[in-house]
């Protein structure tokens, strides 16, 4: 009879499900990047959606922001990413509510 690999080795399990983890997050930032490419083009059209447009920004930089830090374990750009997403986020809610 021959041992599973979690048998064999008990941390298989866990890295197992961090892997679908990461894959949850590339897949994320694969939509909100398609959803940011779709929204500024309407923008371009509609004026007054730039809001949204702003913070999806935002949202997407975060994601890449922590899947740059989870993945490639870059630190220096996972900052700046952080940074320049709340920015974005802040100022259209700032627009939004007109201050």
């Amino acid at each position: 009879m021959s041992k599973s690999v979690t048998q064999l080795n008990p941390k298989a399990k866990k890295q197992e499900k961090s892997f679908n983890y990461l894959k949850i997050l590339i897949i994320l930032q694969f939509f909100l990047t398609i959803s940011l490419i779709i929204f500024g083009i309407i923008t371009i059209f509609k004026t007054n959606l730039l809001y949204i447009f702003e913070i999806l920004l935002g949202i997407t930089l975060l994601v890449m922001g922590l899947n740059n830090f989870l993945i490639y374990k870059r630190r220096n750009l996972t900052i700046l990413y952080i940074i320049i997403g709340l920015g974005s986020i802040v100022l259209a809610i700032l627009k939004l509510l007109g201050l």
